[in-house]
């Protein structure tokens, strides 16, 4: 089979890999459509402290040819899409509930949707497969993106007020503003391209702030928009200019959600006078869990208030994989449907 392959940062290139054979309790499906990512951009870019360099990519939709021994919920020739990992069940963190918090999540994780074929591991195949029924391939693969979101809103609940500043124009963006709109949030979204500002817009966004040079001048204007402030921002770039910007753009009592991961060992400084004396709750969103998922489903079969598919900047083969990267690191696209 034709298959992705990350060996360093910068370093892809497609291979020519043995098809896999599941063993007891896995799953292989043919792939039919990969989306690209964020996260896999900046792995693309500099490595990523949880992935391994190898296989690559980790959202999409595929048709199963073969199970494992053991495998009853899912048969051959079904559409499913699927969680790139599971909790253990065992360890500390999953004891207490928090599964997004598995410390052994990334020692099973699915990679490699950027190829004709894909083997899900057994823990994965157990509790994270799902069936397409009703959904097409291109809603499906936005599951896991979308979970991501929804137990990002979960840790904001309870909503300190409805006005939202979402920083960014990335897909994740996005998400954050479909799940905003849904709540009837008043939204402002900020981001540097007039076309992304306009589709926010398009998405629902009642207000847009461009990034520019001067820096005072778009923040007093977001102020204006927000009266003094947005009781929840949510920061969606990546960027540590804005991480660090984020707590002075919310009212007091607001909440901060540092949603886009930064490199690993970064350092950043919070005015703690705010934090303080405003009582700013400032919060770190990781990962999903099932129940997210299974939230994120009910969304996605509501395509009017869901409209993903406005997020696809096109659709390409396998083959060109490389090429879709390196556009991506030009800023070119949101997100890119791959197909075999």
């Amino acid at each position: 089979m034709l298959a992705a392959w990350l060996s360093a940062p910068y370093a892809l290139t497609l291979r020519e890999l043995p098809i896999p054979e599941p063993a007891a309790g896995e799953v292989v499906v043919r792939m039919r459509l990969a989306l690209t990512c964020g996260t896999d951009l900046k792995t693309y870019r500099r490595g990523h402290a949880k992935l391994p360099f190898g296989a690559f990519g980790h959202e999409g939709v595929g048709e199963v040819v073969a199970v494992g021994e053991g495998v009853t919920h899912v048969h051959v020739g079904q559409r499913i899409t699927w969680l790139p990992t599971a909790p253990c069940g065992e360890c500390s963190p999953c004891q207490r509930g928090r599964y997004n918090l598995c410390r052994h999540l990334f020692d099973a994780v699915v990679l490699g949707t950027y190829a004709e074929y894909l083997k899900i591991n057994a823990r994965v195949a157990r509790v994270h497969l799902f069936p397409l029924d009703g959904l097409s391939d291109v809603r499906g693969a936005f599951l896991e993106p979308l979970a991501c979101v929804l137990h990002a809103w979960r840790m904001l609940e309870p909503l300190p007020g409805k006005r939202v500043c979402i920083l960014g124009t990335g897909a994740m963006g996005y998400l954050h503003l479909m799940e905003a709109v849904a709540r009837r949030c008043a939204v402002v979204i900020v981001g540097r391209r007039p076309e992304r500002l306009q589709l926010a817009r398009d998405l629902g966004a009642h207000e847009t702030v461009q990034i520019a040079d001067n820096t005072d001048a778009w923040i007093t204007r977001l102020q204006t928009l927000t009266d003094g402030g947005a009781d929840v921002v949510i920061e969606a770039t990546g960027a540590k200019t804005m991480w660090e910007l984020a707590p002075a753009l919310a009212a007091p009592g607001g909440k901060v959600l540092f949603y886009s991961g930064l490199a690993k060992d970064e350092i950043v400084c919070v005015s703690a006078e705010r934090w303080h004396y405003d009582e700013l709750t400032l919060l770190g969103s990781f990962h999903f869990t099932t129940q997210d998922a299974l939230a994120a489903l009910k969304r996605l079969r509501h395509q009017h208030r869901f409209p993903v598919e406005r997020l696809i900047s096109d659709t390409r083969p396998l083959r060109e994989i490389v090429q879709v990267f390196e556009q991506l690191e030009r800023g070119v696209g949101i997100k890119y449907a791959i197909v075999p």
